[in-house]
């Protein structure tokens, strides 16, 4: 259907009855994220209370690496255990081969007395038959088993080689689980002196730790310890010359960078968000 230019204008000018906005879609709806626990924490720390900070953290490393230390003890202590069982196992080991060989030399020596007491009876016997066949029969078995003895004296002779070489590997194992075990015994007590002194010390700077915390305003204190919870020390880090943050190595932004060198505010990392300094 064409439109007259006549009509064209008239229907332009009648009212519009649909409001354009309803067929609108909606708008999306912007996303609101919580702020990230701590974020006031952050927002607030007053940056004079670095240094502050700064001497309670290198106490609260040292405190760390004193935890740690003695939390191995038990595991270091265990493997040792585990390590002078293993050689203890060897030793006995030796000992139980050279006992076995020890008891097959008297197995042949019995098996050849055995055979030499036969072969006297068959003498004897064939000294005393009158008979052609016995007498052919006992020689035969004379000489069987006077081989027998022949081969049972030469599997002696081997097991007597192997019983030396198995002696002398037996000592050594023997020397090498002795001397491992005075070694354990200074070990094991060289780690309860060193737990011992490590628990005074842990308590010397605890009690240190105390004081400095309590030199440290309430809100920074609270931020600093809610970060070493979450996070370990140190949280409070240095930049490098790069640029760099020390926690996280990630390169620091241009505008947290000039402020930490300006050093008039507190400047947090935007990948790890540690302290930077």
């Amino acid at each position: 259907m064409k439109y007259s230019a006549e009509n064209r204008k008239i229907f332009l000018r009648l009212p519009r009855t649909v409001n354009r906005r309803q067929n609108r879609r909606p708008e999306a709806e912007k996303k609101s994220f919580p702020p990230r626990q701590g974020m006031l924490g952050w927002q607030t720390m007053n940056h004079a209370d670095l240094d502050q900070l700064l001497i309670l953290q290198e106490k609260d490393v040292r405190i760390s690496k004193l935890r740690k230390e003695l939390a191995s003890l038990p595991e270091q202590r265990t493997r040792l255990l585990k390590q002078m069982e293993a050689i203890k196992q060897k030793a006995l080991a030796a000992k139980q081969e050279v006992a076995g060989i020890e008891k097959s030399i008297r197995d042949v020596e019995a098996a050849v007395e055995t055979k030499r007491a036969y072969i006297g009876k068959m003498k004897t016997l064939q000294s005393n038959t009158r008979k052609n066949e016995e007498y052919q029969m006992c020689i035969q078995e004379v000489e069987k088993t006077e081989a027998a003895i022949d081969s049972l004296e030469t599997s002696e002779l081997e097991l007597m080689e192997r019983l030396e070489t198995a002696k002398t590997d037996m000592e050594q194992k023997i020397r090498r689980a002795r001397d491992a075990q005075r070694e354990l015994e200074e070990t094991l007590a060289r780690f309860d002196r060193t737990a011992e002194t490590d628990k005074e010390l842990l308590n010397r700077l605890n009690a240190e730790r105390a004081d400095l915390a309590a030199a440290v305003p309430e809100d920074s204190l609270g931020e600093y310890e809610r970060m070493t919870r979450s996070k370990g020390v140190p949280v409070i880090v240095p930049m490098d010359e790069k640029g760099h943050c020390g926690g996280c190595h990630m390169v620091i932004t241009d505008n947290a960078r000039m402020k930490v060198l300006g050093g008039h505010e507190t400047v947090y990392c935007d990948s790890c968000h540690r302290i930077l300094h």
